[in-house]
């Protein structure tokens, strides 16, 4: 029976090398209530330390030479944008290849011990995503970030599990082409390396990733994959910042080594949305309209097959019948989570006014005026 619960006794670092695990914390303090939490998930993995060098000796000359047989395409939106139907959507082609939960959680064994740990792992995975309900399954695609965080340590996904040090980690890990020149170098092998496993484990022939984080990569990624696609799906900065302000307040629990500090609000976010968005807004200039495909997440949800389909002719992705049935199912399966219905804070609006107005009139919403 599946868990229901966000909460464990170990962190997602439970399928990362200690290597890793030391210098993810290098910089950072763990907090008295969260020593056992982080012991445990230390220990766990130094268990697989054995594992994660039978996969390196067997796999890691054939990965090196497997590139993407098609030109990669790569999903950015700022989080609780619709990124992640649109990935499970594209994701249900026969020749798309991406990364699943079980390759974040254990990026170091998923080619040699997946027989084994996927069905148990999936025995603690809650059926459902806390706050908005999206279903959750090990062979599910997944979003590439917490899966790079277990194989190397520039990440801004560090906030989860230390959020008293939010600031810090924004300004360190935003833009990861200011990295020296060695760790960018080993971020590079590092996420093709990932790219490579999810294509042979998934057996498909364009790779399909989906990274929120990737907003600020946009240079990064065409200097490593100069044929890449981009879509970028775009929603209402209010409803966008009040929603990730609440998920991340649901996802804490679960993987937090530090305490949530008081002071963390909405404002924290709405800096996050506006530096982000300063980014690509300024970086998709340099895309040609060959290589980029913006939408908006209400219209996506109007008419998601529509969409769909006018992304596969648009950047060539071969016949759309090919993936028309496997869309099909999934909807069927999966019916759109019924998000908590809510209206954005006065703090929320305040915020975007203050933050991102200019941005919200770019992607064409409309700016809300106070009444006095």
């Amino acid at each position: 029976m599946r868990r229901t619960r966000f909460r464990y006794p170990v962190t997602t670092l439970a399928g990362s090398t200690l290597k890793n695990i030391i210098a993810l914390n290098k910089s950072h303090h763990v907090e008295k209530k969260y020593r056992l939490k982080f012991q445990l998930s230390a220990a766990t993995a130094a268990f697989f330390e054995i594992f994660n060098l039978v996969e390196r000796v067997i796999w890691q000359k054939r990965l090196t030479k497997l590139r993407p047989q098609s030109p990669p395409v790569f999903i950015i939106g700022f989080w609780r944008s619709g990124t992640t139907l649109l990935h499970n959507l594209l994701c249900q082609d026969p020749e798309a290849a991406y990364v699943t939960t079980f390759q974040t959680v254990f990026p170091n064994l998923m080619l040699t011990q997946s027989w084994w740990l996927k069905p148990l792992t999936n025995l603690f995975l809650p059926e459902k995503r806390p706050f908005d309900n999206v279903r959750m399954d090990m062979d599910f695609p997944q979003e590439e970030e917490f899966g790079m965080m277990n194989i190397q340590p520039h990440t801004l996904y560090k906030f989860f599990l230390y959020p008293a040090e939010f600031d810090r980690i924004l300004e360190k890990e935003l833009f990861t082409d200011k990295l020296p020149e060695t760790e960018l170098s080993k971020w590079k092998k590092d996420y093709s390396g990932m790219i490579a496993k999810a294509i042979f484990s998934t057996g498909g022939k364009r790779y399909i990733g989906k990274n929120p984080c990737n907003l600020t990569r946009i240079r990064l990624l065409k200097e490593m994959y100069p044929e890449a696609k981009f879509i970028f799906i775009h929603r209402d900065p209010y409803q966008v910042i009040e929603s990730l302000y609440r998920f991340t307040l649901s996802i804490f629990p679960g993987v937090q080594l530090q305490d949530l500090p008081e002071g963390f609000g909405r404002e924290k976010v709405a800096r996050l949305y506006q530096k982000i968005m300063d980014t690509y807004l300024a970086d998709r200039k340099k895309l040609s309209s060959s290589d980029l495909i913006e939408i908006s997440m209400e219209e996506f949800i109007a008419d998601k097959k529509g969409t769909l389909e006018t992304i596969y002719k648009t950047f060539q992705l071969g016949d759309f019948n090919r993936a028309l049935p496997g869309i099909e199912k999934f909807l069927s399966e999966n019916p759109c989570p019924v998000h908590e219905s809510y209206e954005p804070s006065p703090e929320t609006r305040k915020l975007v006014n203050q933050y991102a107005s200019t941005i919200a009139s770019q992607l064409g919403y409309k700016v809300y005026q106070p009444v006095t």
